[in-house]
């Protein structure tokens, strides 16, 4: 069940998405990001868990749209192991890692598994499970997603997209349920349009610094000038980000 956060905006689109996964025999469920701090949302989702064990919550990574709930979690589930990369927020139980598979139910098919797909922060992870993937931020039901900086990685979020990619490939998921929009049904094309998409804007920075841009916001001026201006910050995020990429790369490569 996916149930959606009042919390529309330039960078949380329509709102932050909030999953509820129940167990195959119905007695438990997990909550993936419960999402910003607010009392109608948390009334939403614990409905939906309703009076099945609430097993375990998962976070896909720190921004606060879909952490800042784990703020009151004294109050309404306050023995509820919560698990996610940064040890800041995970609770009653280690940080996860690529790999790790989360059990909340007692059937062998009631488990997530962690796919680490760092770039959009460092801390992000996917989840796949019964062949859907859960990828945060990672990607989006619509438009693009940013590569935050400093807590992302241009070089990470290419890495994560052929990963995907190759997962995909393998069959490991079929269906993409992202933590904003809609649920993708093609997933091959969307991977692809994301990583070609990054690659373009690659080349077009390249371009405004031959032209002479130096900082990143005469970068942005010149790559992002159509861009609305409510996600103006967002667009230097991302040139930071590319900035970054190229200090980064060998020389011969730069």
């Amino acid at each position: 069940m996916r149930i959606r956060a009042n919390n529309p905006g330039p960078m949380t689109l329509t709102g932050t998405n909030t999953y509820v996964l129940t167990s195959q025999d119905d007695t438990s469920a997990v909550v993936i990001d419960p999402g910003p701090e607010m009392a109608e949302h948390r009334q939403a989702f614990l409905a939906e868990v309703a009076d099945r064990d609430l097993a375990a919550i998962v976070l896909t990574h720190q921004h606060a749209d879909h952490s800042e709930m784990l703020g009151s979690i004294e109050q309404w589930a306050p023995e509820v192991p919560v698990y996610a990369v940064l040890e800041r927020f995970a609770r009653h139980t280690e940080p996860v890692a690529d790999g790790d598979e989360i059990a909340f139910g007692p059937s062998p098919a009631d488990v997530l598994r962690v796919v680490a797909t760092p770039g959009h922060t460092s801390d992000s992870i996917s989840l796949i499970h019964a062949g859907a993937l859960y990828s945060g931020d990672t990607i989006l039901g619509e438009g693009t997603t940013i590569v935050t900086h400093p807590e992302g990685s241009l070089r990470d979020y290419l890495n994560s997209l052929d990963r995907l990619r190759e997962l995909l490939d393998a069959g490991e998921f079929a269906i993409i349920e992202p933590a904003h929009g809609e649920r993708i049904d093609t997933p091959a094309e969307v991977i692809d349009y994301y990583r070609s998409h990054r690659l373009e804007r690659i080349e077009q920075v390249k371009a405004a610094l031959e032209q002479g841009a130096s900082t990143a916001s005469e970068v942005c001026d010149i790559v992002y000038h159509d861009v609305d201006p409510s996600v103006r910050p967002a667009a230097e995020q991302i040139v930071k980000a590319q900035l970054a990429y190229f200090d980064a790369l060998p020389a011969a490569d730069a």
